[in-house]
């Protein structure tokens, strides 16, 4: 595509979507380098995205771009991750698992906590429906967290609200990403702690 294609399509979005560029950020230098995301061996963590242009896509991006001995393992609960978009570099040490169920997801969360050999499994739940998130019951996180702390593995939960009761770590991402981002090599994620919130989920 040439430049000339590129500015006319860039206006045509900007003229069909005003809202998506009302917060103009520069787009001149490099972001600022973030410190790499750790989550603690053999705990069950949150990540709340409470909406799609928070930048869920950016904690698995920095996650891919971390080197680790082992491969990371994404399960993705709406089979929605665009493994072109991160690259063959990043993806060469990951485990995809595809699910189109809220269930099929928990199962192999439960799986490859009980197979013991991924040191850090994520697990995206930031785009299922309310209706599927309230079915999950408080008993099944807990049975997650103590398999997380048998095998030594970190679980990190993405979520849209407060779901994991009591989890080791709750972050909050913060962003509010527009298409003028796409404009950035690499956005600055913004991640909150978010230990005061208050827990919403099924009891």
């Amino acid at each position: 595509m040439s430049v000339l294609q590129i500015d006319q399509l860039r206006r045509q979005l900007r003229e069909k979507f005003p809202t998506a560029h009302r917060a103009s950020i520069p787009i001149s230098g490099e972001p600022p380098a973030q410190a790499p995301l750790e989550f603690s061996p053999g705990h069950l963590s949150e990540i709340i995205s409470p909406r799609q242009s928070a930048g869920a896509s950016l904690v698995i991006s920095e996650l891919l771009a971390e080197k680790r001995d082992l491969p990371l393992a994404l399960i993705d609960g709406r089979d929605t991750f665009d493994p072109a978009s991160y690259g063959n570099e990043k993806c060469r040490r990951l485990v995809w698992v595809r699910c189109s169920k809220t269930e099929q997801a928990i199962q192999c969360a439960d799986l490859l906590l009980r197979d013991g050999n991924l040191p850090l499994i994520l697990l995206d739940l930031h785009l299922v429906s309310e209706r599927e998130l309230r079915q999950i019951p408080t008993a099944l996180w807990h049975r997650l967290k103590i398999q997380a702390r048998d095998s030594g593995a970190a679980l990190v939960a993405v979520t849209p609200r407060p779901l994991v009761p009591t989890p080791h770590r709750r972050l909050t991402l913060a962003g509010r990403f527009s298409l003028d981002h796409f404009e950035l090599k690499s956005p600055p994620l913004q991640l909150h702690n978010a230990e005061s919130q208050q827990l919403t989920g099924k009891a």
